[in-house]
């Protein structure tokens, strides 16, 4: 079966919305909308801040038997180094720390801190001094790069493909970038390709999904791509490959 939740919110009642979200942006590095407050993406650390009703109150969680923080969201770190960093960016910025990091050595070792926000809210972070401590290179892929030779028409062309929003703010000279659900950048990159051949020939670059596949086939049809392979349907997926004008090639694939 294809996937199909991307990601979740913990739902904060607080008793002063606009000083909950202040405190939430300007001490804990938030990104605040009228939505969620997120770090590092939906996939990251997401909240949603409600106002509670008028004499209702904020409902933190008590703590377990034998502690005396409870914890209403947990937050997992790749190190204790980015651990290190996080309790001294917030430290820095004022934030309330309710339970000073300490470690656990049966539990991996296990590190943590607890940050408590303005109606009592803890906020747990912590993390194992893993496998990958001694890697400086983080194990995800941050951003793709597509090589094109028109940038406003492979932008207009992109963002109707995927249903992204064209932003001012994230045209950067010869580079375009694209913001997807899953925090990865798509960057369209134009500069010195003038007098660049079209390839005949190339990999595939990276693979998006889809819910339906037939249309997905006959919408990059319609926006001027060129199916070069399938549909091949198999009994757990179906996917096509498709080649825009600049000789990008890319999976659209639908899980069953």
């Amino acid at each position: 079966m294809a996937k199909q939740i991307g990601s979740s919110l913990t739902v904060f009642m607080v008793t002063n919305l606009e000083r909950s979200k202040q405190y939430y942006r300007e001490v804990l590095g938030f990104d605040v909308t009228d939505w969620w407050a997120q770090r590092d993406g939906l996939q990251g650390l997401a909240l949603k801040l409600l106002q509670s009703p008028a004499g209702a109150g904020a409902t933190p969680n008590p703590p377990e038997p034998g502690s005396d923080t409870g914890v209403d969201v947990y937050a997992y770190v790749e190190d204790w180094t980015a651990l290190d960093q996080l309790y001294s960016e917030f430290t820095s910025k004022g934030a309330k720390i309710s339970r000073e990091p300490i470690v656990y050595a049966d539990g991996g070792p296990w590190k943590d801190f607890v940050v408590e926000d303005p109606d009592g809210y803890h906020l747990a972070f912590g993390g194992i001094d893993g496998s990958r401590a001694h890697c400086s290179i983080d194990p995800h892929i941050d951003s793709v790069f597509l090589w094109v030779r028109n940038l406003d028409k492979a932008v207009d062309r992109y963002s109707k493909l995927m249903g992204l929003e064209v932003r001012e703010q994230d045209r950067y000279g010869h580079l375009h970038l694209f913001h997807l659900d899953n925090n990865t950048g798509l960057i369209l990159d134009s500069n010195g390709m003038d007098s660049i051949p079209v390839p005949e020939k190339g990999p595939v670059l990276f693979k998006v999904s889809t819910k339906n596949i037939d249309k997905a086939r006959d919408e990059a049809v319609n926006l001027g791509f060129d199916v070069v392979y399938g549909i091949i349907r198999l009994p757990q997926v179906s996917f096509f490959n498709i080649r825009d004008e600049d000789g990008n090639i890319l999976t659209v694939s639908q899980d069953h």
